[in-house]
């Protein structure tokens, strides 16, 4: 009882959420010095299916390998755990990242950085339509529209955002509502299964399944050196931690609890980013835009008393 009381404490639950976010954000700027590592052109979307299921497959296997340590039997996995964990890593994994790369093509960084937001508020809505303890409310969705008032402004700069093209647009955002449902389904099949195992397996079969669409598209991996190496490395074991923290958060608490930190991921790849270009990001504009998204966030997962008492 005690641990679980510790993993729904807010602080806890804001504290491993925003690493989590953090961790994530730092994968847009690695993604794209592992194209140049592994010289995977920006049109060659079946090697970028190799390289991003390479990516989760390995993470799939530092989280089983953490699990065994832990706790060996908690990692096991049984016929009664194959079909809801296989259908977890295809939402959460194979469907969201094969929708996105293909998106990715027809879509600038600026718009993608926006439409990730739809992740926070599918998840949002979606919880609420599954789960009658995860109600939709009025303040959850001022909530989520005050962080993506924020992710706009940091983001466009006033610039205009142009039209809608199904087959970038769309399919970001169908990415981003996969990994809403994915959100959704972890919750949903948690009871009596560990975070760990969860994590492990959805990423390996996920990871698996897009290896597999990317080999069978004509794709191919070419390691060029220490560096392509280091970096498949260290994006596996980031989304690996990532993926068994935001597992564990959502086996505690509700959906849109959890999922609103969303809102972050690419607040810190727009930072993330910069630093790693040696930008200024300490201006008014990404200062103001990550006020809001935080205000957002406190909107959604804090209660304000009522009559002198925590509501």
């Amino acid at each position: 009882m005690k641990n679980n009381s510790i993993k729904t404490n807010p602080v806890f639950v804001i504290a491993v959420s925003v690493f989590c976010t953090l961790l994530w954000g730092s994968a847009f700027p690695c993604i794209k010095i592992g194209y140049e590592l592994f010289n995977i052109r920006s049109d060659d979307i079946p090697t970028k299916l190799i390289f991003a299921g390479a990516r989760f497959f390995l993470a799939g296997i530092i989280v089983l390998c953490t699990g065994l340590i832990i706790d060996r039997k908690a990692m096991k996995i049984n016929r009664r755990d194959l079909l809801p964990i296989g259908i977890l890593g295809f939402f959460q994994t194979f469907l969201q990242y094969f929708l996105l790369y293909i998106g990715l093509v027809n879509v600038s960084g600026t718009k993608s950085a926006i439409l990730t937001s739809v992740s926070a508020f599918g998840s949002v809505i979606l919880s609420a339509a599954v789960f009658k303890s995860d109600k939709l409310t009025l303040k959850k969705l001022i909530g989520c529209a005050i962080g993506l008032t924020g992710i706009i402004l940091m983001n466009t700069g006033g610039d205009s955002l142009g039209g809608f093209l199904l087959l970038g647009d769309g399919l970001v955002i169908l990415s981003n509502l996969s990994g809403a449902a994915g959100n959704v389904i972890s919750k949903k099949i948690s009871g009596g299964r560990s975070p760990v195992q969860l994590s492990a397996w959805q990423l390996i079969f996920g990871g698996s399944a897009l290896i597999f669409a990317g080999t069978l598209s004509g794709g191919r991996l070419v390691f060029s050196g220490a560096g392509s190496v280091f970096m498949l490395l260290y994006l596996a074991a980031m989304a690996g931690i990532a993926f068994m923290l935001w597992t564990m958060l959502l086996f505690h608490n509700s959906v849109s609890k959890v999922a609103v930190f969303n809102l972050l991921i690419p607040v810190f790849g727009t930072m993330w980013s910069a630093l790693f270009l040696g930008e200024n990001i300490f201006t008014l504009t990404n200062m103001l835009s990550l006020l809001l998204v935080c205000s957002g966030i406190f909107v959604v997962n804090f209660s304000f008393p009522k009559n002198g008492k925590k509501s």
